[in-house]
């Protein structure tokens, strides 16, 4: 790395607010840069509840920053017309004098790109620090994932919890095991009660953030009413430390249960605290371990926690950065179909898609297993476009950024790569909705029925689906199984169900 500039300016991201990030720490005399764009803030039409979210989140880092005794230059929406990057970077530079900037590597390969563009465009310099808010070295992953035709996340994970000895007794993991998943499939109990999250009513700073993102963003989608996120590290770890008391403990036995009127269950929804700096991965990681030793939450808990933040989510940051910008445009199953309408207005008859995308409407989020077995299930299995549904995860939910959408949508949840990340695709009838969910009993479709008036549309798109890509599928011997049940369907009930698709797939997309 070349010689890092003497006197630079730290410029800071959205998703890089924490006091510990290390080119803070490398400069703790330097001035501070935020920029709230415009530009950055409109690439896509993001949910408002996003965009309140990271700005004021900014804004109150912002603050912290100052109160540590950090010099901030802050150019905020508000101040028209330091509207975008390159505005405020000349007024910054006109203001200062500085051309040197030093930055903590961009988590998003767009926003990496764009900036190895100023220096020529505005006679500045860059120098780039590694990002130490992911535990993963992007070169180091990449030296393992580029030669193997699947870099499979259990492979990482392992290696991961011995690297950082998480988990781990002499050498082995906790338990015997490394991975509690079989455990954590049951479904929810009727009248399960779940502890409510805790709600933080908008302060001064979270109210300008309201006004500004409805004033400037009035046509993007959502709406900010109800918004009551955490926005500080005070809040936030908050927020984890209810979720350590309250919901971890059974947060294994009902990881994947999905029940009406309870979108929360017991996940934690820190994703987009995480994302954005606010709670650092290795004190999340390590307050879990802990509850754990003390016996106050179970082994198959606090492993499936600590593989969704030190497995999936450093194992999709690794995918990303050693794929990109090409693993975005993958579409190995030739799917072009274009979004449904009902993805941004939640108006569909099939119970288990509203109730998915209803919360996603209102609040920019859905615990995983809604977002895999649900939304990304029912778009393999019609055939979008990859590419169209990744834009859809990227504009609607709180957490999204390219770096998780695009490897768990593309890859993981359309198995559109190739199989680079799974080695099968997530997809299934509506059986599995069925036993996971209390969803169907409130839906005009049969769960039970492949054809006729009132089957469900997951079944018979689950058979044709098989049908239509067995030559593929038979070179995959995790798919065999699937494929001999879709061969005993009798030929003439294929054909009804092949029928089925067609006349739902017109229904479904205008003009297909």
């Amino acid at each position: 790395m070349p010689a890092l500039p003497t006197n630079p300016t730290v410029w800071i991201f959205e998703d890089q607010l924490s006091l510990d990030l290390g080119v803070l720490k490398e400069f703790p005399d330097a001035h501070v840069l935020m920029i709230e764009s415009k530009n950055a803030f409109s690439m896509f039409p993001y949910h408002k509840k996003r965009l309140t979210f990271l700005i004021s989140a900014m804004r109150h880092f912002r603050d912290e920053l100052r109160a540590a005794g950090r010099k901030v230059a802050y150019f905020d929406l508000a101040r028209s017309p330091y509207l975008d990057s390159i505005d405020a970077l000349k007024s910054h530079i006109k203001t200062t004098g500085n051309r040197k900037f030093v930055v903590a590597a961009p988590s998003e390969y767009h926003t990496q790109h764009w900036l190895k563009t100023l220096p020529k465009e505005l006679g500045i310099e860059i120098e780039f620090l590694d990002n130490d808010l992911f535990l993963t070295d992007r070169e180091e992953f990449a030296r393992w994932a580029g030669p193997l035709k699947s870099p499979v996340m259990e492979s990482f994970y392992r290696k991961s919890r011995t690297k950082f000895d998480v988990l781990m007794e002499k050498g082995k993991p906790v338990g015997g095991v490394w991975n509690l998943d079989k455990e954590n499939r049951k479904s929810a109990p009727k009248n399960l009660l779940t502890p409510a999250l805790p709600a933080f009513a908008p302060d001064a700073i979270t109210k300008a953030a309201i006004k500004d993102v409805n004033r400037i963003f009035d046509s993007h989608y959502g709406e900010t009413n109800g918004f009551d996120l955490p926005v500080s590290r005070r809040d936030a770890e908050k927020t984890f430390a209810d979720f350590l008391d309250h919901r971890l403990p059974d947060f294994g036995d009902f990881e994947d249960a999905m029940v009406t009127g309870q979108r929360l269950l017991f996940h934690s929804k820190i994703s987009s605290l995480v994302n954005s700096g606010l709670l650092a991965p290795m004190y999340c990681i390590r307050a879990a371990e802990a509850r754990y030793h003390e016996g106050k939450a179970p082994l198959n808990a606090v492993e499936g926690f600590i593989r969704q933040l030190l497995g999936w989510r450093e194992y999709v940051y690794g995918i990303y950065w050693s794929f990109m910008p090409e693993y975005r445009d993958r579409n190995s199953w030739k799917s072009e179909l274009k979004l449904p309408e009902f993805y941004w207005t939640g108006k569909t008859e099939l119970n288990c898609l509203k109730q998915s995308l209803d919360a996603v409407i209102e609040d920019g989020y859905s615990h995983h297993i809604q977002r895999l077995m649900i939304l990304c299930n029912f778009a393999t299995l019609l055939g979008l476009n990859p590419q169209a549904v990744n834009d859809w995860f990227l504009t609607m939910y709180i957490d999204s950024h390219d770096w998780v959408v695009t490897p768990n949508v593309v890859g993981m949840g359309m198995n559109a790569d190739g199989g680079t990340m799974a080695t099968k695709p997530y997809i299934s009838g509506a059986a599995y909705i069925n036993r996971m969910s209390d969803y169907c009993g409130d839906c005009k479709f049969d769960p039970k029925l492949r054809t006729g008036e009132t089957a469900c549309p997951f079944n018979f798109l689950f058979w044709t689906f098989l049908d239509q890509h067995q030559a593929v599928m038979k070179k995959n011997f995790r798919m065999s199984m699937m494929l001999k049940n879709a061969q005993r369907i009798d030929a003439g009930e294929m054909a009804q169900m092949r029928k089925q698709r067609e006349a739902f797939v017109k229904l479904t997309i205008k003009g297909a």
